[in-house]
């Protein structure tokens, strides 16, 4: 047993810890406009995705259930919703009526197969909604577009500013998304042809 030597404790100094606590402040900031960029296409894409979905499914309830669908577009800008409403059921020998339009603000609203339809922007933080037309409808039949001859789609802007998608809607009904010409791509998403 040898005295006088001291056993070197485990551990950091206070200089290693704050060189470690720099660099890592240095490699943050670099991630940062990275990380930024990855979470605005991901709100846009989820925006995205869920309007697609929300017309696709429409469009296949009105097939299914056999009564008109309608799309509505309530808002612009950052406070947007989209709701589908179907027409009411056949009853006491009367036609199945109408699909009236749906104030997707209103809870009592925007109704399919009794399941409440609707996208709400504010789940989306900081994405935009631009549209030429507030709704459309979906023949019960085919379900085709109802009327056949305007044009169908919304675009939405990142909360940047800096991408864009559309969600186009063909005659036939069927939505897709999609990267308008000349705009910065997303991986998956094709460009607007």
């Amino acid at each position: 047993m040898q005295l006088g030597h001291a056993r070197k404790a485990g551990g950091f100094t206070l200089i290693e810890l704050v060189v470690t606590m720099v660099v890592l402040v240095i490699l943050a900031m670099a991630a940062q406009p990275s990380l930024r960029d990855f979470f605005d296409r991901y709100r846009l894409r989820g925006a995205g995705e869920a309007v697609v979905s929300l017309i696709s499914n429409a469009r296949a309830e009105a097939v299914k259930t056999d009564l008109d669908v309608n799309i509505n577009f309530t808002g612009s800008g950052s406070t947007w919703c989209a709701g589908a409403n179907a027409a009411s059921p056949p009853s006491g020998g009367q036609p199945a009526g109408t699909a009236g339009e749906c104030d997707c603000t209103n809870t009592a609203q925007c109704m399919v197969s009794g399941q409440r339809q609707v996208v709400d922007g504010s789940a989306f933080s900081g994405v935009t909604l631009t549209t030429s037309m507030s709704s459309f409808g979906f023949d019960s039949k085919l379900g085709t577009v109802v009327p056949l001859d305007d044009d169908y789609g919304v675009t939405l802007t990142s909360p940047s500013g800096r991408y864009d998608v559309d969600v186009a809607v063909n005659a036939l009904g069927q939505a897709r998304l999609c990267t308008p010409s000349g705009e910065p791509t997303m991986a998956g998403i094709p460009v607007c042809s």
